[in-house]
């Protein structure tokens, strides 16, 4: 019946794949235990035709879950082919390498079968909060001591659980109920997505997804090209450096522009460091990628053909594309700065165009009981993201991953933490024509007065704010201490020691524009409403008073 389908038609079945995948991402945060998927959405959701080729992915999400699982379904079935599939099946991994980059990430994989044939499948991932080894630590000089790694395995054949992978999983994990919680919420997602891809198909009478994943993809790559085709062609280069964990680490890209595709190479970034800051490829690819479509195709859908037009290599070895059994534990902090070095050379070849910088890795906020009561309380702190060419920055937003932060009063009904405060910082958003979006400072100390740890100290840009653009200035920096004197300066393990607190004050977003051009009363009703103090208003935006 595909075939008689007029445009109009077809896309709204493409927009009704889309909404199945959004309903399968719906039913994996009602169903997930840890908050850090059931309120800040860490998380992705697809559907995949018959060949492992991804159709459709959920909005809700991030791209280094929606990315990398892109790829994640034809790899696992390389390992377990489909021919050796049945109805009720369900493949799980959390190899860095083959998912989300780091072992913490679980892909499930869920075949849909229809007349006894495989149609398609229905992946998703989540984040558990503990799989074991040191947890969410940047310390282990090797992914072997991270946690434990699953090969592609079957987590049910049938209708039988594969009880003996949740038994390895309890038994090395610290919150163990949640931690198989979360494993069962994947596969109870994909059932849900499973069930209305067919009800989906029943109603178009589609005895396959071939027709419609040919329009899909037909449809996204001539958009994708003709989109991406706004970019000068060309070769621009763009260098980026981090604090990194031992030593500073350097990022850099060379970005070639033609015939409607782009080519990056990220092989003169840094070796790979023996900390887990190291990214895999698959995770540098997912976060570069994301960088150039945010700016470049934000109206074309995510899928195969979308993302088939940009391509990003790099020499194995590198902090961009770390090999077994090199650390990943932290792989954000190098992920999610590429956007931005994507951007950085889009503005050479878009001058004007292009936002400025943001705070880039989310802030991970992991703190653990390290007196008598054992807990885990995993959450973000965001920063700042840079102004754009039309408008400042948002504040406290998750640009380039997306998420949000555990609530309050979510961490702290699942923790015994209390969060004494979180508010915007001001003057921490870069000065511009458009402002830079605003950090904010937490602060964070035990409710039942014990000592606790705060592992995975992977804050970045703590030695100089996101840069502005078009004579904007940078957000400021970000900071991070303890009460008792004690700076973070590193991405190690601090212990808080009962009565103390943890204070974080996360970076600002670049400015774009000169500030002395910002508007008159929009600069006066930031300074009304705290965001600016008169100081800075005098000093920053002279010329404007």
């Amino acid at each position: 019946m595909t075939d008689t389908l007029d445009i109009v038609a077809r896309n709204v079945l493409w927009n009704r794949l889309i909404s199945v995948c959004e309903e399968q991402a719906n039913a994996l945060m009602r169903a997930a235990f840890g908050a850090i998927v059931r309120e800040a959405g860490d998380l992705s959701a697809g559907v995949f035709d018959a060949n492992g080729v991804m159709l459709a992915q959920a909005v809700t999400g991030t791209p280094g879950h929606v990315n990398t699982m892109a790829a994640s379904v034809r790899a696992m079935l390389e390992r377990v082919p489909a021919e050796t599939l049945k109805p009720g099946d369900a493949l799980v991994t959390n190899d860095p390498w083959l998912g989300a980059g780091h072992v913490f990430d679980f892909v499930v994989v869920t075949p849909a079968f229809l007349n006894g044939q495989i149609i398609g499948y229905l992946a998703s991932t989540s984040h558990i909060v503990d799989i074991g080894g040191r947890g969410w630590s940047a310390e282990g000089a090797s992914v072997y001591e991270e946690g434990v790694t699953f090969p592609v395995l079957h987590l049910r054949r049938g209708t039988e659980l594969n009880e003996d992978l949740l038994a390895i999983v309890t038994a090395n994990s610290r919150v163990p109920h949640e931690a198989r919680g979360d494993i069962l919420s994947l596969l109870s997602c994909n059932d849900t997505g499973v069930a209305r891809l067919l009800n989906l198909m029943g109603e178009y009478a589609l005895p396959d997804l071939v027709a419609i994943a040919d329009f899909i993809f037909e449809s996204s790559a001539s958009g994708t090209k003709q989109a991406l085709a706004r970019a000068p062609e060309g070769i621009y280069v763009s260098m980026m450096q981090l604090d990194g964990y031992d030593a500073p680490i350097t990022l850099k890209a060379r970005m070639t522009i033609a015939d409607g595709t782009i080519a990056v190479d990220l092989s003169g970034s840094s070796p790979a460091v023996a900390r887990g800051i190291n990214c895999p490829l698959n995770y540098s690819a997912a976060y570069a990628s994301f960088g150039i479509r945010a700016l470049l195709t934000p109206d074309i859908p995510n899928n195969h053909a979308s993302l088939s037009a940009i391509t990003i290599t790099a020499d194995p070895g590198l902090v961009v594309s770390a090999e077994r059994p090199s650390p990943v534990s932290a792989r954000h902090v190098i992920g999610q700065a590429l956007p931005d070095l994507m951007l950085g050379c889009l503005e050479q070849a878009l001058p004007g165009d292009v936002l400025a910088e943001s705070a880039g890795a989310l802030w991970t906020l992991s703190l653990s009981g390290a007196g008598k009561t054992p807990f885990s309380s995993l959450n973000v702190a965001l920063g700042g993201m840079g102004a754009r060419p039309g408008t400042d920055g948002l504040s406290t937003t998750a640009f380039p991953s997306g998420v949000g932060s555990v609530p309050v009063e979510a961490a702290e009904v699942a923790a015994p933490v209390i969060y004494h405060a979180k508010e915007f910082i001001r003057d921490s958003g870069g000065a511009g024509r458009h402002r830079g979006g605003l950090g904010q400072r937490i602060e964070i100390g035990s409710r039942i007065g014990e000592d606790m740890f705060m592992s995975a100290a992977a804050f970045e840009r703590l030695t100089s704010g996101p840069e502005g653009r078009q004579g904007g200035l940078r957000g400021a920096n970000g900071k991070v201490a303890i009460s008792d004197g004690t700076q973070v300066t590193d991405k190690g393990m601090y212990k808080i020691p009962a009565g103390e607190r943890v204070i974080l004050q996360t970076p600002g977003g670049g400015g774009f524009g000169d500030p002395a051009k910002r508007d008159r009363d929009t600069l006066q009703q930031d300074v009304s409403d705290g965001l600016v103090s008169n100081d800075a208003a005098r000093k920053l935006y002279k010329g404007n008073q």
